[in-house]
């Protein structure tokens, strides 16, 4: 099939754009080099939901704000640095496809054309769209990176057929620039590392990646293998904007809800298949899907000391690892967190007495 590897059957695109860094994160090789996450869309869902449902409040609107700030930022520098070359653009009907071909690859949704008019309005239908309020952000974003206009997005239908509409329209300046500081200053990390992977002959994608995904690029559908969630690889900044402005809105209570809602979200995971894998095998997946990579694991009595370089989001991969160890380990923990806001956290896992 065009665009697959025939070596290791993977997205040609995916090891040729991006690089496994040392430290355990994936950047991509051509400007802005942005660092990618391969998420658990599953997880996200869950996230997402507890924290509607704990706070009573639509967080939608954050979510569509973040992804178009990403989007934008990515698509602009992507065109920017293709001028830059030497390239002309092509006509705008053909980077949407090219830009809409490459969500296939990243498992955000398939995608086709249904009207547009250029400057004003477009609209498009995705199969297995990956997240509504997410997918509707990037297509803002991508929109306007190529008209340089904001446009609002209105939708019928659900993941599995949407209907995405975007118009020329107003947006929220206030939201928009506290999202667009969050999306530049980026997250902290640590720059050195010693992680090496075997990479594929053909396309340069860890071999590693091809065992953990199993891509079906024609649905746009990435799955993991061991748990059967959907997956997909996409920009770190712009969820790290929407958790971050959550934070600083609500407090201690979005902390929380984010570490119980992983905790419990994992421990529930890993209790299915931990008959499959085992404790080290599934952090040594962390970097390979650019989370952070654990390391420095000390056990003291029966109390577990962990060290994460360079975590995607503090509290979303401190919370998975407290349900991971949870359910590995057949005891609930009393958890301690502490976040360096310089690229690592500590995490401490006490046993409760039984």
């Amino acid at each position: 099939m065009k665009g697959i590897c025939s070596k290791c059957g993977m997205p040609t695109n995916i090891g040729r754009t991006n690089v496994w860094q040392p430290n355990g994160v994936i950047v991509g090789k051509y400007p802005p080099h942005l660092r990618g996450t391969i998420y658990d869309l599953d997880e996200l869902k869950y996230l997402f939901d507890s924290i509607a449902r704990q706070t009573g409040l639509d967080i939608s609107r954050l979510i569509i704000e973040g992804k178009r700030k990403d989007a934008l930022r990515f698509i602009s520098s992507m065109l920017e640095h293709f001028k830059e070359t030497g390239g002309s653009l092509p006509p705008a009907i053909n980077i949407y496809e090219i830009v809409f071909n490459l969500c296939k690859v990243w498992g955000l949704g398939a995608i086709e054309i249904l009207n547009y008019q250029e400057g004003e309005t477009i609209t498009i239908s995705a199969k297995n769209a990956y997240y509504v309020p997410m997918f509707a952000g990037d297509a803002s974003g991508v929109f306007e990176s190529i008209e340089g206009c904001r446009v609002v997005p209105e939708w019928k239908g659900d993941e599995s057929k949407l209907t995405l509409t975007l118009k020329r329209g107003e947006g929220e300046p206030e939201l928009e620039q506290r999202i667009e500081a969050e999306v530049e200053k980026g997250i902290p990390s640590k720059e050195e590392g010693d992680l090496w992977y075997q990479l594929c002959g053909e396309c340069g994608a860890p071999l590693e990646l091809s065992r953990l995904l199993s891509w079906d690029m024609e649905n746009a559908i990435i799955i993991e293998k061991l748990t059967g969630n959907r997956t997909f690889f996409h920009n770190t900044n712009g969820l790290f904007a929407v958790v971050k402005l959550l934070v600083d809105e609500l407090g201690e209570d979005i902390e929380r809800i984010i570490l119980s809602s992983e905790r419990a979200f994992a421990k529930n995971l890993y209790t299915k298949v931990k008959e499959n894998t085992s404790l080290d095998a599934e952090l040594n997946k962390f970097p390979l899907r650019s989370w952070g990579r654990p390391s420095q694991l000390k056990k003291e009595g029966g109390a577990f000391f962990i060290h994460v370089d360079n975590p995607y989001l503090d509290h979303i991969v401190a919370g998975r690892i407290w349900g991971l160890f949870e359910a590995f380990k057949e005891q609930e923990y009393i958890f301690g967190f502490e976040s360096s806001g310089s690229g690592y956290i500590k995490i401490e896992l006490d046993p409760i007495a039984s």
